[in-house]
């Protein structure tokens, strides 16, 4: 083969590739010019979200240290708290305590079938 076959050789390939990075880049445009709009409406809705967000929110205030505060509100706030979560416990408690029920009692009348034997003769 002769010296110049192989320059048009890689001027093909090199011409091929420059084909295909335009066509990829051009189907990317199309890609990124389809999403735009969807990108706005997201930015407008994260928007809305934000907005509503911060009127919901109760802007913190921190509270006085416990040694600060009478002891007499301290022991009803912890007592509060301790009132609360043994509640929560409970009807923890009482829900596993329902779902267990649930799978434990069954119709003894749903396996009559396995009961019952037919007599021979």
């Amino acid at each position: 083969m002769p010296w110049w076959s192989w320059v048009l050789i890689w001027v093909g390939l090199v011409v091929l590739l420059l084909a295909v990075l335009v066509v990829g880049a051009i189907w990317l445009w199309r890609k990124l010019n389809a999403v735009l709009p969807e990108i706005e409406r997201l930015d407008l809705i994260q928007q809305e979200l934000a907005e509503v967000a911060e009127q919901a929110t109760v802007p913190y205030e921190p509270r006085k240290s416990a040694i600060l505060r009478p002891t007499r509100q301290v022991l009803d706030e912890r007592e509060a708290f301790v009132e609360a979560r043994d509640d929560r416990r409970e009807a923890r408690r009482e829900e596993k305590l329902e779902r267990a029920n649930a799978l434990i009692h069954a119709n003894p009348m749903q396996f009559k079938h396995l009961a019952t034997h037919p007599k021979k003769g």
